[in-house]
């Protein structure tokens, strides 16, 4: 049978009656979903994505009340306590095992550009206690060390003789080249 072009079925999301397995990572970030900051949140529009990347969508977001999704760019409202209390999709958190599918309860402060688990209780099994107990989602940790270190390592090798050698060599050669060039041009001119 031939796909019908006037079928406006979701491409990017199985159909519940074809017993395919939800996908369970984030289209955004391709990380696994889990019950802490990558939480399936689903949209209005069914969409889902991970807590943490509607939260980074949101912080630089125009418009803080709501989110538009980027696959079909509907509009969701956030709820009055915000973005955590979106609705969890109950259907990819129950193919998660069975540790991971109580979520835990996330404050999001949108002016810090945090995500922060309220409490672990103790009895959370052993996995939950290892993880960060907040996220910052404006500027990740490793990016700013990372392009840190990127400028420190780009400063040292521009402060060696070696690459003050081959600048200079290279600002000499284009030199020659334009004056070249000009030669050329005021002898074919004339």
């Amino acid at each position: 049978m031939e796909p019908d072009p006037n079928d406006l079925r979701d491409p990017y999301k199985p159909d519940a009656d074809e017993g395919e397995l939800p996908d369970l990572e984030c289209a955004i970030c391709f990380c696994q979903f889990n019950n802490v900051f990558n939480t399936p949140k689903v949209l209005e529009c069914k969409h889902t994505f991970c807590l943490e990347c509607l939260a980074r969508m949101n912080v630089k977001s125009a418009q803080p009340n709501t989110i538009q999704c980027p696959l079909c760019r509907a509009y969701t409202p956030l709820p009055d306590l915000g973005l955590p209390k979106l609705a969890n999709d109950s259907t990819v958190l129950s193919y998660l095992p069975a540790a991971m599918q109580h979520v835990y309860s996330i404050r999001f402060n949108r002016n810090k550009g945090k995500l922060q688990v309220k409490r672990v209780p103790s009895s959370a099994p052993v996995l939950t206690h290892t993880i960060s107990q907040s996220l910052d989602v404006v500027n990740p940790a490793g990016e700013e060390r990372a392009s840190a270190r990127e400028r420190s390592v780009l400063i040292t090798i521009l402060r060696s003789p070696l690459c003050k050698a081959f600048l200079m060599s290279a600002v000499a050669i284009m030199m020659v080249i334009i004056i070249i060039a000009i030669v050329i041009f005021k002898i074919g001119s004339t």
